[in-house]
């Protein structure tokens, strides 16, 4: 793996990401205000019409959520994903998509109580389908934070909520890492980073060389999130 470019891109998805998460926990903030405001109009018997439509908006608990924020940024997050998980480069731009597709397709909203586990099921399924090594999911369990149960549990819910198509054709990946990089230039003119034509031509070629380094956890894993 090429360290430089998966720091790099992790760094602006980690800002991309964030930029996504904010926004949806200021309307779910609003939303709350809102039922807060409904619930002293039914307490007087003042329903508007519109209640229901507006109330349906708020973000269902799913598999994914946890009872508060956990303490670990998302860029600290990726950053030890990115670390010990020894994926590609490649991986991050299609855990990205992987999420698009979680987005659009199951019309889920990340938000600051969930984005963390979408990350690591993400990277994880990313890596299984990309990369020639990968880890046993206990492994990525203790790098994500979660009990091992439970990554498994959110790998199968993730799978059926994106229809299992973990497939992405090259033009699509090249889309969305055309994005990242003029998202990256957008924030930082003068850095440049490159991943170079590795998905293309493993796609069409299946060649890539395998990663033989494996980086091992030494010290326990305390836990990230509470189920």
């Amino acid at each position: 793996m090429d360290v430089d470019a998966g720091k790099a891109v992790v760094a602006v998805l980690a800002s991309v990401l964030q930029k996504l998460v904010s926004g949806n926990d200021k309307v779910s903030w609003r939303l709350t205000c809102f039922e807060t405001k409904i619930f002293w109009i039914i307490l007087s018997d003042h329903t508007p019409s519109n209640f229901t439509q507006q109330t349906n908006k708020s973000q269902s608990v799913t598999k994914f959520h946890a009872l508060r924020p956990p303490s670990i940024s998302i860029k600290d997050y990726l950053d030890r994903i990115q670390k010990y998980a020894s994926c590609s480069s490649e991986c991050f731009v299609l855990a990205l998509v992987y999420i698009d597709r979680l987005i659009q397709q199951a019309d889920f909203t990340v938000s600051s109580l969930n984005i963390h586990r979408v990350i690591i099921t993400s990277v994880m399924l990313a890596a299984k389908f990309f990369d020639d090594m990968y880890f046993n999911n206990s492994y990525y369990a203790k790098i994500g934070g979660v009990p091992c149960s439970e990554i498994n549990a959110l790998e199968l819910e993730f799978l059926f909520l994106i229809n299992f198509t973990l497939y992405v054709e090259p033009d699509s990946y090249n889309k969305y890492y055309s994005e990242l990089r003029n998202h990256a230039i957008l924030v930082s003119p003068a850095a440049s980073w490159h991943l170079g034509n590795k998905f293309n031509d493993a796609m069409e070629m299946d060649e890539d060389e395998m990663d033989t380094d494996v980086v091992s956890i030494t010290t326990s894993t305390s836990m990230m999130v509470q189920s």
